[in-house]
């Protein structure tokens, strides 16, 4: 009788041998690129933000140059990047040969907090971005009247800030989601049951009252339809009525 060879068994020796080598291979490739200077580390690759500088966040790396791209800590530089207070997130990744590329997500600026003889930065969620001594970002609101009891770069603004700040935000959030056609440009929160702001191209306070976050869309679209009936007018606003749609005082200045 024949004997039956099965093919498969025949292939098996060759087989092993080629994914021994294959391995052998990989392993020294790895040992290449380990103990190879080619692969020592020669510079990082980081692009300039909006107000984040390349050089900002290679002061705050601390990548060994000269060393193994593959030997550096990897977790250790993201969370440097990261005690940036303008970096929100931070990917770090070899490019082979000899170099590290820093890519990151930048936190925006959404309002300035007047505090003391000082501006601060803030975006939407609370962070403290920056302090300033003088005011140079124009296309942002200023806030007046929000205590700031303690603070840190980088941080939540504390909890006795976020009642008034969550408010201010839900305001100036609903003004660009509904199109509101004017542009705040300051808020004096010192009062609850006061609350004034300031449009741009028109010299009127605006006594907005108390924010309450069901009837700001409301509020907003009916104050947009009282600025224009006052255009090229000055002075006082007056809609902190809770019966605001009957109870509408302006006041002009001349």
């Amino acid at each position: 009788m024949a004997k039956i060879i099965d093919e498969n068994q025949t292939k098996n020796p060759a087989l092993k041998i080629f994914i021994f080598f294959l391995i052998l291979v990989i392993i020294g490739l790895g040992a290449g690129i380990i103990f190879s200077p080619v692969f020592n580390l020669k510079e990082l690759v980081i692009e300039d933000g909006v107000n984040v500088t390349s050089a900002e966040i290679s002061n705050v790396v601390s990548a060994k140059m000269d060393e193994n791209i593959l030997k550096q800590n990897y977790v250790e530089i993201k969370n440097e990047v990261l005690s940036l207070p303008y970096i929100k997130d931070a990917k770090v990744k070899p490019v082979l040969p000899n170099k590290l590329a820093i890519t990151y997500e930048e936190r925006e600026p959404y309002m300035i907090l007047k505090y003391l003889e000082s501006f601060f930065v803030v975006d939407k969620y609370g962070y403290l971005l920056e302090i300033k001594k003088e005011n140079d970002m124009s296309d942002i609101p200023v806030i007046y009247g929000i205590d700031i009891d303690s603070y840190e770069l980088g941080e939540v603004s504390s909890d006795k800030t976020r009642l008034k700040y969550n408010n201010i935000v839900a305001l100036l959030e609903t003004a660009y989601q509904r199109n509101f056609p004017y542009s705040i440009y300051e808020i004096n929160y010192e009062s609850v049951s006061e609350v004034k702001m300031w449009v741009k191209d028109y010299d009127i306070d605006i006594v907005y009252g108390e924010i309450d976050k069901n009837l700001i869309s409301d509020k907003l679209n009916y104050l947009s339809g009282i600025l224009e009936t006052l255009r090229n007018k000055k002075g006082k606003l007056d809609l902190s009525s809770n019966n605001y749609l009957e109870k509408t005082i302006f006041t002009e200045r001349y």
